[in-house]
């Protein structure tokens, strides 16, 4: 086919042009000065919806982009400090326009842990990882955040050397494997 026009004499000499229509999406040949008055039109438009979004549609649009972040690092990137559970943590309450204070008073923390775990002080348990699900309307699982605080453990223990020898001293009897 050598154009546009051609596909369409063709899928005409099979279908009425209400089917092509309510079947196809046809692009439209463009001069560039149309694509450019189009290409602009479009992001104006897609400003304006963003400006009339409502609180609500902010949160869970920023939300699931949130929870792609978080999905994407824990598959395919390695432990960096810059995504450590407490840089997540501050995201989600810039996210969801709360004070670390006020996020301790709707979880039930003591607003000091919070805050050692948002600065990467503490670890938090599992206890609070559920809160975190619920809290966000199960938009982030649970599951999600703990593989935050797994990554780093791994990290931890692919990198510490030290410490693994420092224990391995501590063993009085190591299990022959071999013959």
């Amino acid at each position: 086919m050598d154009s546009y026009s051609d596909l369409y004499k063709k899928l005409r000499k099979k279908y009425t042009v209400e089917e092509i229509a309510e079947s196809m999406l046809i692009p439209q040949e463009m001069t560039k000065e149309e694509k450019e008055k189009a290409d602009e039109e479009l992001i104006a438009f897609r400003f304006k919806l963003l400006r009339e979004r409502t609180p609500e549609q902010r949160i869970f649009s920023d939300l699931m982009r949130f929870r792609f972040q978080i999905e994407e690092y824990i598959k395919n990137e390695p432990y960096s400090d810059d995504h450590s559970f407490g840089k997540f943590l501050s995201e989600y309450l810039r996210i969801i326009d709360r004070t670390k204070k006020r996020l301790a008073e709707e979880l039930k923390v003591h607003y000091t842990r919070l805050s050692r775990i948002s600065n990467d002080k503490e670890d938090p348990n599992i206890e609070l990882i559920y809160r975190l699900e619920k809290h966000s309307g199960n938009l982030v699982p649970a599951i999600f955040w703990w593989k935050l605080i797994a990554k780093k453990q791994e990290d931890q223990i692919r990198k510490n050397s030290i410490l693994r020898e420092k224990e391995a001293a501590k063993v009085e009897s190591v299990i022959q494997t071999r013959a």
